[in-house]
């Protein structure tokens, strides 16, 4: 393990090697990127920050977010990194909680979260969106906020070129490196408490598991605020003196970015969600041969149970490895790896452990024999700290060592571990791990909402789809836009519910508790209604797309497209072409898809096909 000293002190030793290439294929080198972390030394120092103060950081800003992370990182800083997408309730539950002395944040959010009067550095994002740069400097030139600009970033690093950094000696291992919030109530957030030594441990783990040196060209486009994004990207990048490749915003309507990219950007490694495989799956003509280049040796599946049907199948189209990772945000990323090591490969597993150990025990706590089921246990130096603040929660899931990860798993004779359930509610829903119990104690604060269940269907796209039952006070009819609107106003997109129904009761047992199993037949009955299609085509289309993105029909028209409607996003947008396939009895190519961005595109595409 190589702690976060030596891997500054290593970078200096090739100044002009890239780093990163970001946005419109813009380079930034080693040189660049430790010249920033010393100026920003001296910006942690005048903020007067010290070893073991937390920071928020939240930036849509990618280079901007690196740069901010391994320096405070160097600073002894510990990032508390929060997705730009949250809302002001959860951000101020997290603050309240951590009590952060600083933030770090794009410009807009100070205002979205109530942060004025705050100790605030403003993140200007015009690196990242060129194409807002006319909005910038005129929001520049009629803020006053922004004309100060030691609390503006990157200009508070202006005039620090000859500044010498403030770093402190040496970094402790047990000095916390981040604390990232996984979903959870807004009353009671948990925060998972990442040390030094959990995260550099795991990094020499993944680099050694991957077979990765200087060399590596790490194409990740994940969310960076969950931990395969920011941590099999940028730091693990860093980690081997390689180069994360991160040029675009993961848009599935255009896979074509990523299938040229493997060859432009001479990606050595993918890393995806198994969603995004299935989007793979399903357009892939003319890109077959994206992966046959010099440099590429194989793709990682992270963050989802990896379906075995669709393991072999994108295998065999694009005749590439697909390596697969099992692990929990509270074990940095993995613990349990399927390939690339042939010993360790074996498709429908998560594979073998690597630097841990791991038990499966029963409902007696006994160890099973192989074969056998029952909760994974794991134990090794990337498992977290526990939770911050709070040892009630803690001492359930870490006892003498052992992180209790909640899913049931099985050993077979050759060692090989598979996952085969799950103990507690988190449903994982487009490669995002999702607490249901967040989203109904949001629904329980609508008037019109008695009880409600949040749970999750197997899905061959999502994995798992989230569906919000809702059963409504006496004598109350439900608006469900209404409510979906509600829910895009307090949750993050990836929270929001694919679908939601209605009902009279919930199954109940002896005890009084929800039947989640019966449920769940109650919802995939109802879910499985024909598809009505209309008399037009423009028609079928509006009120498909409606039905879908969970807006109003009258809210869609020809002319909208997903930069113009809620809800319009990469999932969604794949549920409609797949649902229009179903209507039209039609199939659509991957050239279509690509182009299918607003109704009247689509209208146009289906019209050709039905002629």
């Amino acid at each position: 393990m190589k702690s976060i000293v030596e891997l500054v002190g290593r970078a200096k030793l090739y100044p002009k090697k890239v780093f990163a290439v970001l946005h419109d294929g813009e380079a930034v080198t080693y040189g660049n990127l430790l010249a920033t972390v010393d100026k920003l030394s001296v910006i942690f120092q005048r903020l007067n920050l010290k070893q073991g103060d937390k920071i928020v950081l939240s930036t849509n800003d990618k280079r901007a977010l690196a740069e901010i992370t391994i320096a405070a990182y160097r600073f002894g800083l510990t990032v508390i990194l929060t997705d730009p997408n949250a809302k002001a309730d959860r951000i101020h539950s997290i603050i309240d909680q951590a009590s952060p002395v600083a933030f770090f944040i794009d410009h807009d959010l100070v205002s979205a979260w109530r942060m004025e009067g705050t100790n605030t550095v403003e993140i200007n994002n015009i690196r990242e969106e060129k194409k807002n740069v006319f909005k910038s400097i005129f929001s520049r030139n009629t803020n006053g906020s922004d004309l100060q600009s030691d609390r503006t970033y990157p200009a508070c690093l202006k005039g620090l070129e000859n500044t010498p950094p403030t770093y402190p000696p040496f970094i402790d291992s047990s000095c916390v490196a981040y604390m990232m919030y996984t979903s959870g109530s807004t009353s009671d957030p948990k925060g998972v408490v990442i040390s030094h030594k959990n995260l550099f441990s795991h990094l020499e783990t993944l680099k050694n598991v991957y077979g990765m040196d200087d060399k590596v060209r790490i194409l990740n486009v994940l969310n960076l605020y969950h931990t395969d994004g920011i941590n099999q990207g940028p730091l693990l990048a860093f980690y081997c003196g390689g180069t994360w490749i991160s040029p675009f915003r993961l848009d599935t309507s255009r896979l074509d970015l990523i299938y040229d990219g493997i060859y432009k950007y001479e990606v050595t490694h993918l890393f995806v969600v198994p969603t995004l495989l299935a989007f793979f799956e399903k357009y892939h003509e003319g890109f077959e041969d994206s992966f046959k280049t010099p440099d590429f040796k194989f793709a990682v599946s992270v963050a989802a149970l990896l379906e075995e049907r669709l393991w072999h199948s994108v295998s065999s189209i694009f005749k590439i490895q697909v390596a697969n990772i099992y692990g929990l945000t509270e074990t940095v990323t993995g613990s349990v790896y399927c390939g690339p090591s042939a010993d360790t490969f074996k498709i429908g597993t998560v594979g073998k452990p690597a630097d841990c150990s791991i038990k499966i025990i029963n409902e007696e706590g006994q160890e099973v024999k192989k074969g056998e089921k029952g909760e994974l246990l794991l134990k090794g130096d990337h498992v977290m700290v526990g939770y911050f603040n709070n040892p009630e929660a803690t001492n359930k899931v870490l006892i003498d060592g052992w992180l209790y990860s909640g899913d049931i798993a099985r050993e077979d004779e050759g060692g090989f571990i598979k996952i085969v359930g799950r103990k507690k509610s988190m449903i994982n829903s487009g490669g995002f791990r999702v607490q249901p119990e967040e989203i109904e104690e949001l629904l329980l604060k609508l008037n019109e909402v008695d009880e409600c269940k949040v749970i999750g269907l197997t899905d061959p796209i999502l994995t798992e789809k989230m569906i919000a039952c809702i059963k409504p006070k006496d004598n109350v009819v439900v608006d469900e836009l209404v409510i979906y609107k509600f829910l895009r106003e307090n949750l993050e997109p990836e929270k929001v519910p694919q679908d939601m129904f209605v009902i009279d009761s919930f199954p109940r047992g002896i005890s009084g508790k929800i039947q989640i199993e019966e449920l769940k037949k109650i919802v995939i009955k109802k879910h499985a209604a024909p598809i009505a299609k209309s008399e037009g085509v423009l028609e079928t289309i509006v009120k498909n797309a409606a039905t879908i993105f969970k807006v109003k029909h009258t809210d869609i028209t020809e002319m909208s497209s997903t930069r113009t409607v809620s809800g319009w996003d990469s999932l969604n947008h794949l549920a409609l072409i797949t649902r229009l396939e179903q209507v039209f009895d039609i199939k659509f190519s991957t050239s279509d898809a690509m182009v299918m961005t607003s109704i009247r595109a689509i209208r146009n595409v289906i019209q050709k096909k039905l002629q």
